[in-house]
């Protein structure tokens, strides 16, 4: 008794000392990243002072006046052969500061100097600080929270940024996008669910239905657009930029949804699993109708998940419309059909992923089972 109270101890003693060590390493980062200026080429500035009147005002679309503000900034070279020196930028912002910024003493910018001299305009903030600070909570959270598995979601997030890189980097070698999206989806489906799960029934049974799942709707997509003339793309966004646009759409369909698609998938799996693990003598029917109740649970949650995913990066696009006079039924019916029709798929997806993984998680959890059965009868 007293050695398993020592050894608890020495964990407690060595937790305690990695979470110290991994808060010294996010604050060392931090501070890395708030002085890096040094690996930037572009000329960074930290303001120093700013001085900002009205300088016009001009008539927006609802017949206002809306002012705008003159910047004369002045501000400290952090990096290249004149760091140390002071400059200045001038700056014009507007009050709706719709496509400009304001800024204050204290921002880092990247700027752009004219030729040799001390003048120059900002291109932009720097914010790769904020970035720091968000993305080092994200991971200190993570395992903090969840230990061992949160350096594992670590990897699957690393893991899937890899896929899209080497997704691009082939579109941008010139294979077709379907093509490329084909790959990319078995890869997004595999990979992390490897990664977080290993080589185990659930995990294969959870890659099966997300597969099958989205050989479905796409299969529902193409048999609808075959059977109702199709949709038209000519209010879709970058179009001048693709030979065949219905190939953009169906990889976007493709890709859209995959993560809540996945998510019911594991979700269902995970559960039978656990179980098939505690009670390995429950009945199919048992494990089905099990499998039912935490569908019919999760799938209006995921389907809101998915509804507020699309709704809320067409918001911008709402208020910058209406706010030019543009009816709200005209901007659902021209500008954004494809987002419509994105999220009814997806839902259908959501919907069938549950008697779909229920399917696949059933098989596998008791072929397994059975099979041994037989050789013990034997």
């Amino acid at each position: 008794m007293m050695w398993e109270e020592k050894k608890n101890k020495e964990n407690v003693s060595v937790r305690r000392k990695r979470i110290f060590a991994a808060i010294l390493l996010y604050f060392c980062l931090l501070l890395f990243v708030a002085n890096d200026a040094w690996v930037y080429q572009t000329p960074i500035v930290k303001i120093t002072a700013v001085h900002t009147k009205e300088s016009r005002k001009e008539e927006d679309v609802r017949g206002g006046r809306e002012p705008y503000y003159a910047q004369n900034i002045k501000g400290i070279l952090l990096n290249g052969e004149k760091k140390g020196k002071t400059v200045r930028l001038n700056n014009e912002y507007s009050y709706s500061g719709v496509l400009d910024q304001k800024y204050a003493k204290g921002d880092k910018v990247l700027v752009t100097l004219e030729g040799d001299s001390l003048k120059g305009t900002i291109k932009s903030l720097k914010r790769d600080t904020h970035l720091a600070v968000l993305a080092g909570a994200l991971i200190f959270l993570l395992l903090a929270v969840t230990k061992e598995k949160g350096m594992l979601t670590i990897l699957t997030v690393v893991a899937n940024f890899g896929i899209f890189f080497l997704g691009f980097t082939g579109f941008l070698k010139g294979r077709e996008v379907l093509v490329v999206c084909r790959f990319m989806t078995v890869l997004f489906a595999v990979i992390p669910l490897v990664i977080l799960n290993g080589f185990h029934k659930k995990t294969w049974a959870a890659v099966l239905s997300t597969l099958s799942v989205l050989a479905l709707i796409m299969g529902i997509f193409d048999l609808t657009v075959r059977y109702t003339g199709g949709l038209d793309y000519s209010s879709m966004e970058y179009l001048g930029s693709m030979d065949d646009p219905g190939e953009l759409f169906r990889a976007e369909i493709m890709l859209a949804g995959l993560g809540a698609i996945m998510d019911v998938t594991v979700t269902i799996s995970s559960a039978l699993g656990e179980i098939t693990r505690k009670n390995p003598s429950v009945s199919v029917r048992a494990l089905i109708r099990s499998g039912r109740e935490i569908g019919y649970d999760i799938m209006g949650t995921m389907m809101n998940v998915l509804l507020f995913v699309f709704a809320c990066s067409q918001i911008p696009t709402f208020l910058i419309r209406m706010n030019n006079d543009v009816d709200f039924f005209t901007i659902l019916r021209l500008h954004i059909p494809y987002e419509i029709c994105c999220f009814l798929i997806e839902s259908i997806g959501i919907v069938l992923a549950i008697p779909v993984s229920i399917l696949f998680a059933s098989v596998f959890m008791k072929t397994g089972k059975v099979r041994k059965d037989r050789r013990n009868e034997r």
